[in-house]
């Protein structure tokens, strides 16, 4: 199949938290185009000084995410849009994705990002007073990693720890045959 005979491109990235889906989804943009949804970033823009984190608001980032994506997935010559900022790691956010995305001409592209424990709390340790949800500490990675239920969808999954961001990129346009 063509380039011009493929669909558009829905990318998701997922992973626990410090798996390197931010830096992924930044690299990816950078060479791929199209439009990056950061959850973060759209927190921060809607919420201001009254970001709480709690799962409600998440969830209303996400599903104003996803809107925007629909949205741009549902246009003629539609950009290819990478959702940034939310684990996937629990059914019911893969249902929601799934569910938006099956009402799209669009393929669906789940990344997985993965890395040793002792990696994650690493990063975390490196970015505490840069990154910009406040919340993410090693508690919070703990939490979300004995919360986290298995992808049973079919998923690139890349490992962070052993492979250079260049070479996670190149996986991951393999994966998308870009």
């Amino acid at each position: 199949m063509s380039a011009s005979e493929r669909k558009p491109v829905l990318i998701a990235m997922a992973g626990l938290p410090a798996s390197g889906k931010s830096a992924l989804a930044r690299e990816l943009h950078k060479v791929i185009g199209g439009v990056l949804l950061d959850k973060d970033q759209v927190r921060k823009f809607l919420f201001q000084a009254h970001v709480d984190y709690s799962r409600q608001q998440n969830d209303l980032c996400v599903d104003i995410m996803f809107s925007a994506a629909a949205y741009l997935l549902a246009k003629p010559a539609p950009p290819p849009v990478i959702v940034d900022g939310r684990t996937f790691s629990r059914r019911y956010q893969i249902e929601a994705l799934k569910n938006m995305a099956n009402g799209l001409p669009c393929r669906l592209a789940i990344v997985e990002c993965i890395c040793s424990e002792k990696t994650a709390e690493a990063r975390l340790r490196s970015d505490s007073d840069k990154h910009p949800a406040k919340d993410r500490d090693y508690a919070m990675y703990q939490a979300s990693k004995a919360a986290a239920e298995l992808i049973e969808e079919p998923t690139c999954v890349v490992d962070t720890d052993n492979q250079t961001l260049a070479q996670c990129v190149d996986q991951v346009l393999a994966y998308l045959e870009v």
